[in-house]
């Protein structure tokens, strides 16, 4: 059985030992950014979906945009599911894609939702509604209301009270009310991310650092040869993907803590200032 199980680790090293799949050879990859990189989604953060079209007003960033930035890199992960042989190993591979798959699309959602906020303010932004601006707009809508925060680790509430800046509000009612309320929920959302993605990042780590007790539990079963080199190879496919995660998960937080820093410093003209210190 000894031989069989060496026999199935030859062939899988021959078929997958390419530079796509370094475990196979002991080596770790992780993505790599660069400054351009970060610089290149830093300017992407001012680009709402909704509105006039930055190309419009601002030729000369148009290069830039086109370029493949860092946030434009993420993906979810699909891990392929192992025979049933292997339920302890097969629920441990799933279980972390559905944990980086639903932080990536808490991120995803942030964004969204930020794209709208900014939405919101396109005429009076010259098309460029940057997030310090359109809290001023925003200001300026509320009127008389009173606006109070409620801080958090990584998140802002705004207080309000709808019929005040219903009376208050220096246009119609929704044009200040929706606004508040996806203010609200972004900050929700970079709660959620920041709060989960070092979670996430250090069970992935686990996971990782116990690669090769993972192979050995294909390795020393009594599936036949062929069908423990296809689970072998599919084990290591997983991992190889899961490797990937690590730099993602970096970018995440790195991106959604530069949002929150900004809407931090951008609420200032709506609240107090010892409202929103840290």
């Amino acid at each position: 059985m000894g031989a069989v199980f060496c026999c199935c680790d030859n062939n899988v090293r021959e078929e997958g030992a390419t530079p796509k799949t370094p475990l196979l050879s002991g080596a770790q990859s992780k993505p790599v950014v660069s400054q351009n990189q970060e610089v290149s989604f830093a300017q992407e953060d001012h680009a709402p979906q909704s509105g006039h079209s930055v190309r419009q007003h601002r030729p000369d960033a148009i290069k830039n945009q086109e370029f493949v930035t860092s946030v434009d890199q993420l993906e979810s992960v699909t891990l392929t599911q192992l025979p049933p042989q292997f339920p302890t190993l097969n629920k441990t591979f799933q279980d972390h894609g559905k944990l980086y798959n639903e932080l990536y699309s808490n991120f995803k959602d942030m964004r969204q939702s930020l794209n709208d906020f900014k939405g919101k303010f396109v005429q009076e932004t010259a098309g460029i509604p940057i997030i310090a601006d359109c809290l001023k707009v925003l200001s300026a809508r509320c009127g008389g209301a009173k606006i109070s925060a409620q801080r958090q680790k990584n998140c802002i509430q705004l207080m309000f009270d709808q019929r005040e800046v219903s009376e208050n509000c220096s246009g119609l009612p929704e044009d200040a009310l929706e606004p508040l309320e996806l203010y609200n929920k972004v900050n929700r959302l970079i709660k959620g991310v920041l709060d989960k993605a070092p979670q996430v990042n250090k069970s992935l780590g686990l996971v990782l650092e116990d690669e090769q007790n993972l192979r050995k539990v294909i390795t020393k079963s009594d599936l036949p040869p062929k069908e423990a080199s296809e689970a072998l190879h599919a084990c290591i496919e997983n991992i190889s993907r899961l490797r990937k995660l690590p730099g993602f998960i970096e970018i995440i937080e790195k991106y959604t803590h530069k949002i929150f820093l900004e809407i931090l410093e951008g609420s200032k003209v709506l609240l107090e200032e010892k409202e929103v210190q840290r």
